[in-house]
């Protein structure tokens, strides 16, 4: 498997002939979109609750995908390529652990708490946009394509776990209060005469 993820690497990682355009628009992909992609969640919420939903769902889910990678990292420290002298690292990261992708972990986990939506188009954009960092930071050098697949699988099960908890909580919140009396006991369903 490593040998398959370093000729992977090798192919997507952007050698001594890159483009200057293409190395400045990797760095956009890596550090920009992120951000553009949450500034874009925070519009939508400004004017539709299921978008409100889907943003809070997403900040949920983004917090919680930041920490389990720093868990991972933590607990299974995998080296970058730089590390092992593949490819070139075009933004330097030091020695690091790089599994999984915190950008791209970020950026899936963001794009998939749109399933929530009724509309399947913001989602579709927005896994374009973290596809585009993912591949960004495979360009720039900085992680193993099983480092971006890893995140796109946990960014996926986040954001579905954020989702569902969410939900769960809320109609939680909402149900059982009708039925207490103040005081906190039930109140009673026969009728006295």
């Amino acid at each position: 498997m490593q040998d398959i993820d370093a000729a992977l690497f090798e192919l997507v990682n952007a050698g001594p002939s890159a483009p200057a355009w293409s190395l400045q628009f990797a760095s956009f992909a890596s550090d920009i979109l992120p951000a553009l992609l949450a500034l874009a969640l925070a519009i939508g919420a400004l004017f539709d609750r299921r978008w409100r939903h889907a943003f809070f769902t997403a900040m949920v889910g983004v917090l919680a995908a930041w920490l389990i990678v720093q868990a991972i990292r933590w607990a299974f420290p995998m080296p970058r390529p730089a590390y092992y002298g593949l490819g070139i690292q075009w933004v330097p990261q030091g020695i690091r652990p790089g599994f999984p992708s915190l950008h791209a972990a970020g950026a899936f986990t963001a794009a998939f708490s749109l399933w929530c939506l009724p509309w399947r188009s913001p989602m579709l954009a927005a896994l374009a946009v973290a596809a585009t960092v993912a591949w960004s930071r495979l360009y720039l050098g900085l992680h193993f394509p099983s480092d971006v697949v890893a995140a796109a699988m946990l960014g996926a099960l986040v954001s579905i776990l954020a989702e569902r908890g969410i939900r769960l909580m809320s109609r939680s919140r909402t149900s059982p209060a009708s039925a207490r009396a103040p005081g906190g006991r039930l109140r009673s369903r026969t009728r006295r005469a």
